[in-house]
């Protein structure tokens, strides 16, 4: 494909990307600039609904921000390339999760906001510690157990499409996710996906998300050399940052156009006045 040309009113914009490590040859449209400089700088603002029209105003707004002085800028990730922290940025206390050198490793996340709200989910392969492909995606309504499921099934997709006979190690920081995979479905199954015995009400039997834990169940089982583990999020792994990062990137998609930061507050109140 080809690279995204910078016109002359961006040029400051795209120093200040080259700045960040990012390679700007490898963008390769407005949107994808816009996404980058919004992960960059912290920055969140809203996208056109429509991706074919011209995203060269919001690219000036964030131009325009970050040499204001107001943007916060952090590492991102770059597909195809390892992630390597900025030496400026404070140092931080090395993970206790270290990703395998050799392995087909996929890392997978969701988030919700507010919870229940726009969700979004991401995963992120990697080989011998390069990152080979990566997807995310995000729905208008959502929870954020939900999009940590659909990141998980969408990771095993992935497998199932690219490598069903390879090992593959998947790591996810939901516990839910992971332990509800690992532990409570066998039992889930044993009793024709019932939570509890027969003499429990028929509320505690019940199972939440079950057609997406049912999904992943079938993903997982269709699939003989993969395993799913828990790490710690935003503990210094790459692959968890990464992944939150392309979260982050489909909840955005998933903004509807009219939907605005105080509908946002109100929708999380109404919320907890029901909760």
């Amino acid at each position: 494909m080809t690279a995204y040309q910078w016109p002359a009113g961006l040029e400051p914009l795209r120093k200040w990307l080259v700045a960040q490590g990012v390679d700007t040859k490898s963008i390769i449209s407005e949107r994808q600039a816009a996404f980058f400089v919004q992960n960059l700088s912290d920055q969140r603002l809203k996208f056109p609904a429509d991706r074919s029209a011209s995203h060269f105003p919001l690219l000036k707004r964030l131009q325009d921000i970050i040499c204001a002085g107001a943007a916060t800028p952090r590492p991102v990730p770059t597909r195809g390339q390892p992630f390597m922290p900025k030496k400026e940025r404070k140092a931080k206390a090395p993970s206790s999760h270290e990703m395998p050198s050799d392995a087909l490793v996929i890392y997978c996340d969701g988030c919700c906001e507010p919870n229940p709200g726009i969700g979004g989910w991401g995963y992120a392969v990697y080989k011998s510690g390069v990152e080979i492909d990566a997807s995310f995606g995000g729905m208008a309504t959502a929870t954020n157990n939900t999009m940590e499921l659909t990141g998980l099934l969408m990771a095993l997709a992935w497998v199932a499409a690219s490598a069903p006979a390879e090992p593959v190690m998947i790591y996810c920081d939901s516990q839910y996710a992971v332990k509800g995979l690992n532990e409570w479905v066998p039992g889930w199954k044993a009793k024709g996906w019932k939570r509890k015995g027969e003499n429990a009400s028929e509320k505690n039997q019940t199972i939440a998300n079950l057609a997406l834990w049912q999904a992943v169940d079938r993903a997982r089982d269709d699939l003989q050399f993969v395993k799913v583990k828990w790490v710690k999020g935003h503990d210094g792994a790459v692959g968890n940052e990464r992944a939150d990062e392309l979260a982050g990137q489909g909840r955005e998609e998933a903004v509807p156009v009219e939907v605005t930061p105080l509908d946002l507050i109100r929708q999380q109140l109404d919320y907890s006045a029901r909760a």
